[in-house]
């Protein structure tokens, strides 16, 4: 194959180039068990999760959401699947060794099986980009359509690493099963499909590279993602090229070199191996400095917290200022109390306040109030009654009232920042009301995703309940978005809360 290249003039060995890709296209576009799921299952999965989830009924900030995580997953899989279980089969046939016999140039195989991915996720994307566009309604320009798509193509070549890496070691048979052992938890475990709720799975998503893939599309897609964008794409560069060179190494020691025979004269073995480690060990580098880094939380700038008090509203906003570049929340007051309801008001210490919410935004039949009541906790002057109905309009309705800690009182709570929290370790608070059980939920960045939940129960009797806050999983305490206390049960409810504070 090395001395083939240099017989055939440059139209010739473009020409082969490209009669190798198109091969691998019609063959693998003739497959249908590979052409099948790999274009038509992250859109159905869009379909059921990000449309019918919440998209549909026009919120567009979910529906980019969804896109950007289904898009990683589809990416993940024309990778992983077209190389791993075909390049198995082939070289378990010997087709690899009888390859090495044709006069190909050198990695025309690779880079065919390359494009054949690239194309495949090409027409995956499309078809999801459509779908956001005419059904979930999406808020996608041209440019955060190109981001995307650049993304998702040149996001599958690290999967295409670790497909040649399985394809090399695994037989045939084996080969579907190990690449599904791969493919599908890693997309769970790396927080792709839904968030995680245990705290320790979400510590070390980064070591997945599913994760970082996620992470940039986020990113492209305008959306608040964790780590930086130099971490994520050392990471996958990192896997990309360590999965490469380990493949090659296997099928190297079992007489296969898929990019012919080396004839650099003077190059002895102890130094080409020299310089494999060398790039073996830059590699591992990089996806260090990438797991590292994939956790540190990055947001858009939020607006300054409304206080009562003039020195707290001063440090707020000097703090969110000179975090502009990439604010993780506005650090969080020094004192504990965010509300008493003593003063014969609603309105909290600082932030927006106390506001009774219920489902009809998202199309539920929910009903939900609240009122300022005598009588509070350990003899206190007031509390806080909510109530009302939890309808069947749809699932998972949540209604009760919420806590925004940081923004301005508009109409739509549509200038909402984020609140600092990680020095604070307890929420507290009295309750007491019909017996129910009702959940405290803390929302972070993106509305739509599982909030921390905490579960308590209202008796007729005053009772303190103590969340920990360090504790719970699915919880950035540095990007914290509202503090809601509720009910998913259906059928009316009623409960008072009193002295609600976070130390």
């Amino acid at each position: 194959m090395s001395n083939t290249n240099s017989l055939m003039s440059r139209s010739r060995v473009f020409a082969a180039y490209l009669g190798d890709i198109r091969y691998e296209l019609v063959k693998m576009s003739r497959t249908m068990a590979f052409a099948i799921p790999t274009i038509i299952f992250p859109a159905m999965f869009y379909l059921l999760f990000g449309v019918v989830g919440g998209a549909a009924r026009g919120d567009s900030h979910f529906a980019v959401q969804a896109l950007a995580r289904w898009g990683s997953f589809g990416a993940m899989a024309p990778g992983l699947f077209g190389f791993g279980v075909s390049l198995a089969f082939e070289r378990e046939w010997g087709q690899l060794v009888l390859k090495q016999a044709l006069p190909m140039p050198p990695g025309s195989y690779l880079i065919g099986r390359m494009v054949n991915a690239m194309v495949f996720v090409f027409i995956s994307t499309m078809l999801l980009m459509l779908i956001a566009e005419f059904i979930a309604h999406a808020q996608l320009g041209f440019g955060d359509c190109a981001r995307l798509m650049c993304v998702f193509v040149l996001g599958v070549l690290p999967f295409c690493a670790m497909g040649l890496f399985v394809g090399s070691i695994v037989s045939g048979q084996a080969a579907p099963a190990i690449v599904n052992l791969i493919y599908l938890p890693m997309a769970f475990l790396s927080g792709l499909l839904f968030p995680i709720p245990v705290k320790f799975l979400q510590q070390i998503t980064p070591i997945w590279p599913s994760h970082h893939l996620g992470q940039l599309a986020v990113a492209a897609a305008n959306g608040p993602f964790t780590g930086t964008i130099g971490n994520h794409v050392a990471a996958l560069a990192g896997v990309t090229v360590l999965f490469f060179m380990l493949a090659m190494r296997n099928l190297s020691s079992s007489g296969i070199s898929l990019f012919g025979r080396s004839s650099t004269p003077g190059v002895a073995f102890p130094v080409r191996r020299a310089l494999n480690m060398g790039v073996i060990g830059i590699s591992i580098g990089l996806i260090v400095a990438g797991v590292m880094g994939g956790t540190a939380p990055q947001a858009t700038a939020s607006t300054a917290a409304t206080s009562k008090d003039p020195a707290e509203n001063g440090s707020a906003s000097a703090a969110n200022d000179a975090g502009s570049a990439g604010p993780v929340g506005v650090a969080a007051p020094a004192t504990a109390l965010i509300a008493d309801f003593d003063n014969g008001s609603d309105q909290t210490a600082y932030g927006i306040g106390m506001h009774a919410f219920d489902d009809k935004s998202r199309g539920g039949d929910s009903t939900t109030s609240q009122k300022l009541v005598a009588g509070g906790a350990e003899n206190s002057k007031g509390a806080l009654e909510v109530s009302g109905e939890v309808g069947t309009a749809i699932q998972y309705a949540f209604v009760g009232t919420s806590f925004l800690p940081n923004g301005q009182p508009t109409p739509d709570f549509s200038k909402q920042g984020f609140m600092d929290y990680s020095s604070k370790h307890t929420l507290r608070f009295f309750v007491r009301g019909d017996g129910q059980n009702y959940t405290v939920a803390i929302t972070g960045p993106v509305m739509d995703a599982i909030p921390a939940m905490y579960g308590f129960t209202a008796g007729p009797d005053w009772q303190e309940v103590k969340v920990p806050l360090q504790d719970l999983g699915n919880l950035d305490l540095k990007l914290v978005k509202a503090i809601s206390f509720g009910t998913m049960t259906v059928g009316p409810f009623r409960f008072q809360i009193d002295d609600v504070r976070i130390e």
